[in-house]
């Protein structure tokens, strides 16, 4: 009979404790909020702009793009960016919620003043969806981009969740979203990369790479550098490769390893990639699928590709900045070194020497008729 007794006041509880959750979360019915689709925020003359775009039909879903009303815009400002969160919320005639926001938008002011300044508040709201997406907007303001969108007559969440899928047909993951851009931050020997937008006729296009030093905009990365950077990543699921001799072929698998050796104060990072290409396009009168010209498309594909990781490796030999995220490469495969590297670590990374072992193969492509 005790022990009935017990379990009935355990679960009385802990029937208490979940309304007392369910009060303290303050839920309303759908009806009575607007759900933030995309989130802007843009930093100028010592104020913080945040510019929310939402739908007014009820059950919009950031990921899908199935709102079902119609889109619109609401600012606000503040000396930070939870004080324009804030603002924002007082000016709109209904509650607003951040738990369905599927972009944020960083604008270039905002960027240069530290990503850590404008995000600080996202990472401290239980509701934010921690596999929501990052972009910076080259060269202007998240307002005035999401404000183009809409006098362009775009769908700009639903555009922005193309961009999304795109991505992942090109790479196997996305590293910009909320919870990684976090713990990139986290750490302060290398820079945090995150893609920028450009707009494009009919849709944005991810052009890129931003570099951030010590969390503050310093660089972008030029679209063949961070294509390198997506090969040193492992990252790369596709590309495409086009040879002088009027062929080209794309790439159908590709792995990346590195390796990093420290004797004394000199580090040796080995890059190792290897892939498969198909044949995509032959123009050329050449019999390609003899023994030797696939041996000879091989050495070029190789080439191909060395080319372009060299361009991130040079750029970070030119800059000293971290790009390639070797400083976690560094510390993990030399645990009992690393303490006497990081101190100097910057001043490191200039002298770092490089090798590279780059292998492939051809598959051939399925052809119709006779070879």
């Amino acid at each position: 009979m005790r022990k009935t007794v017990c379990m009935m006041t355990a679960v009385l509880l802990l029937a208490g404790l979940f309304a007392g959750c369910t009060h303290d979360m303050n839920r309303e019915e759908i009806d009575e909020i607007d759900l933030v689709l995309v989130l802007g925020i843009d930093y100028a003359d010592g104020e913080y702009e945040l510019t929310a775009l939402y739908s007014t039909g009820a059950g919009a879903d950031s990921e899908a793009g199935s709102g079902s009303g119609k889109e619109e815009t609401i600012k606000g400002k503040g000396d930070t960016a939870y004080e324009a969160l804030e603002d924002l919320k007082l000016k709109n005639k209904k509650d607003i919620t951040l738990a369905q926001t599927g972009s944020f938008l960083i604008g270039e002011g905002a960027a240069k003043k530290g990503i850590d300044v404008s995000l600080d508040f996202l990472k401290r709201d239980e509701t934010i969806k921690m596999e929501s997406l990052l972009y910076i907007v080259k060269g202007g303001d998240a307002s005035d981009f999401i404000q183009k969108g809409i006098e362009n007559k775009q769908t700009i969440h639903e555009d922005l969740e193309a961009v999304k899928q795109k991505q992942l047909r090109l790479l196997t993951r996305n590293d910009n979203t909320l919870v990684n851009i976090l713990n990139d931050m986290q750490q302060s020997y290398s820079s945090v990369l995150i893609p920028y937008l450009i707009p494009g006729e009919s849709s944005f296009l991810i052009d890129g790479y931003a570099v951030f030093d010590q969390l503050k905009l310093k660089d972008y990365l030029d679209h063949e550098t961070s294509n390198g950077v997506n090969f040193i990543r492992n990252t790369m699921r596709s590309f495409p490769i086009y040879l002088k001799d009027e062929v080209s072929l794309a790439i159908s698998y590709t792995k990346t390893k590195l390796k990093a050796d420290v004797d004394n104060h000199l580090i040796t990072i080995t890059i190792q990639v290897n892939f498969e290409t198909m044949l995509k396009e032959i123009t050329t009168k050449e019999r390609i699928f003899s023994q030797e010209e696939l041996l000879r498309l091989t050495e070029e594909q190789n080439i191909y590709v060395r080319n372009i990781i060299e361009k991130p490796v040079n750029y970070s030999l030119h800059t000293g900045l971290d790009i390639l995220d070797l400083a976690r490469l560094v510390e993990k495969q030399n645990v009992s070194k690393w303490s006497n590297l990081k101190d100097n670590w910057a001043s490191t990374i200039p002298n770092i020497e490089y090798k590279y072992e780059v292998n492939s193969q051809i598959t051939k492509s399925f052809i119709l008729g006779s070879e």
